[in-house]
């Protein structure tokens, strides 16, 4: 009877201790700090036009997490975080290809941050405390619960989003709420469901696409051979012809995929001006005739992702 007691005592013990795996799913609402600032006006609408998306599903099991955004109820973009190679792997809806990145490499300068455990709310019925963190997106309010953990050490070497050193400071809890400050709006992210299970191996799987390098990914990043006489002609006539005298520069970029051959794949605008001079950019990089020096990693020539510029007065 004794043995019994103690196995019911210790059951909620080992639930409570063991990692969380499973599901969150999140809500993105930008809300602007004054009432006199509409979604409307400056600017906003086009900033929530350009969202990855409003709803965002969030697995996560042991080294593995994926985030997938869904824009009015689509797909429109993942990203999948790989702990063995320690990348992670940007998938676009539309976009033939999937990039990647090294998580190993920070891509933001991160300041302070202070534990306010005493500024406590409710998410889904978790009660969950403050930390408050200062980078270069902003000013950061992100509420943890203690219930919903996972082991920050399978994430160790995480820089990306200083995520392992956040993790480290909560004793690897979960944001269930953050809100972003920045200039004329905060952006809140929300978790509206939380779903334990085990997390299947097959949702890691990345869809069946070529793979390449994003520019932060490389070791030696790639450089654009120097131009002939007649690359050089080629891209000032189009760029001038297109241009308007004493206008503003503008700026066009054209990405694609240059495989380690030397092919160039996928090229496209990386947005569509209204005055199509993306087109013009785009036959430039099709045309003219550049040459490139493939990017590396461990001394090894990638498939990379580049952003090629093109120059006009507008």
């Amino acid at each position: 009877m004794k043995k019994l007691l103690l196995l019911i005592l210790l059951i909620p013990f080992f639930v409570q201790a063991q990692d969380f795996s499973g599901e969150i799913t999140y809500e993105i609402r930008i809300v602007p700090k004054s009432d006199t600032i509409g979604i409307d006006t400056s600017g906003l609408k086009e900033l929530i036009a350009r969202e990855d998306g409003t709803t965002v599903s969030y697995i996560i099991g042991a080294k593995r997490y994926k985030s997938t955004y869904y824009k009015d109820g689509k797909y429109s973009y993942s990203y999948t975080y790989d702990n063995e190679t320690k990348r992670m792997y940007d998938d676009y809806a539309g976009k033939p290809y999937i990039t990647f990145r090294d998580a190993r490499k920070p891509n933001y300068e991160y300041g302070d941050s202070e534990i306010l455990e005493d500024a406590t709310t409710k998410v889904l019925g978790h009660e969950s405390y403050m930390v408050i963190t200062e980078s270069e997106y902003g000013l950061t309010k992100t509420y943890y619960s203690e219930d919903i953990r996972v082991d920050y050490t399978d994430f160790e070497g995480h820089n990306v989003g200083n995520w392992y050193n956040k993790l480290k400071e909560v004793d690897g809890a979960i944001a269930l709420k953050t809100t972003t400050e920045y200039g004329l709006y905060y952006e809140i992210r929300e978790a509206v469901k939380i779903k334990k299970r085990k997390v299947k191996d097959k949702e890691f799987e990345l869809p069946d696409k070529p793979i390449a390098a994003a520019f932060s990914a490389l070791d030696e990043k790639f450089d654009l051979l120097p131009p002939t006489q007649a690359q050089l002609d080629c891209y000032q006539e189009k760029t001038v012809a297109n241009s308007k005298s004493g206008g503003e520069k503008y700026t066009s970029y054209i990405t694609f995929i240059l495989e380690t051959d030397g092919t160039m794949k996928y090229a496209e605008p990386l947005e569509e001006d209204k005055d199509g001079l993306y087109k013009v950019a785009l036959d430039i990089v099709l045309n003219c005739g550049f040459q490139f020096k493939i990017g590396k990693i461990d001394g090894k020539p990638v498939n990379t992702q580049i952003h090629f510029p093109v120059e006009f007065l507008r």
